[in-house]
């Protein structure tokens, strides 16, 4: 992967920039500061997330302390969701197509007892575009509720199992093409928050809707726009 030649502006995209020390530039027209050397570093790990390497991997890659890399990789996935999510109100009105799914991480897939953890979601389409929305626990009261009979639960459960869950082998569309990519991707990881699973969802989003340089190209537009 090769690195940018940083010539203009992350503010003003003037190409009028002089240099203040070894590693910052100054740019004469709007004034604005920034170092060259953090700006390569910043462009190259936003080049090794869009290539689907993770924070551990590309610490070790590039010698960098990996709470740094894990920072940049969260500060990403929340750039990546407030783009789709701007591009979700603008569409809003157009999806023609919708499927709700229920997440499990895989420890727990297939295991009745565990489908009450689950999370569901809702998919749309517009123009062969997938967008995402998490859908409220409808498991909540269930969970909460000590009067209910755990033989009901039991059977409910594996009714949801049955019916409810997606079994992908059956169908194939846009919307069930995501459902898999997003298992795949997420069995990448040992476990996933429950608080910090949208960043992943979106991410996820991101990347099956984007190809990669397209992916690269509006993160490091997002990240520019953030430094300035």
């Amino acid at each position: 992967m090769k690195n940018k030649n940083f010539k203009t502006c992350i503010k003003c995209h003037s190409s009028a920039l002089y240099k203040v020390s070894s590693t910052q530039v100054k740019c004469k027209k709007c004034g604005k500061k920034f170092s060259l050397k953090k700006l390569e570093l910043d462009y190259t790990i936003v080049e090794y997330f869009c290539n689907d390497y993770n924070a551990n991997v590309t610490s070790e890659l590039l010698h960098v302390n990996y709470k740094t890399v894990y920072e940049r990789y969260t500060d990403l996935r929340k750039l990546a969701f407030e783009h789709l999510e701007q591009k979700y109100s603008s569409n809003a009105h157009k999806f023609v197509e919708y499927d709700e799914y229920y997440y499990l991480p895989k420890t727990k897939r297939g295991k009745v007892k565990y489908l009450f953890d689950s999370i569901g979601i809702l998919g749309m389409v517009s123009d062969d575009f997938v967008y995402t929305l998490i859908l409220p626990d409808q498991f909540a009261h269930l969970k909460e509720n000590c009067d209910i009979n755990l033989a009901h639960l039991k059977e409910y459960s594996r009714f949801l199992n049955r019916y409810k869950i997606v079994h992908f082998q059956k169908f194939d569309n846009l919307l069930i093409r995501f459902w898999v990519f997003l298992e795949n991707f997420t069995d990448k990881y040992k476990g996933i928050d429950k608080k910090n699973f949208i960043y992943y969802l979106k991410e996820c989003e991101f990347r099956f809707n984007y190809e990669k340089q397209k992916r690269e190209e509006i993160l490091w537009d997002l990240w520019k726009r953030s430094l300035s």
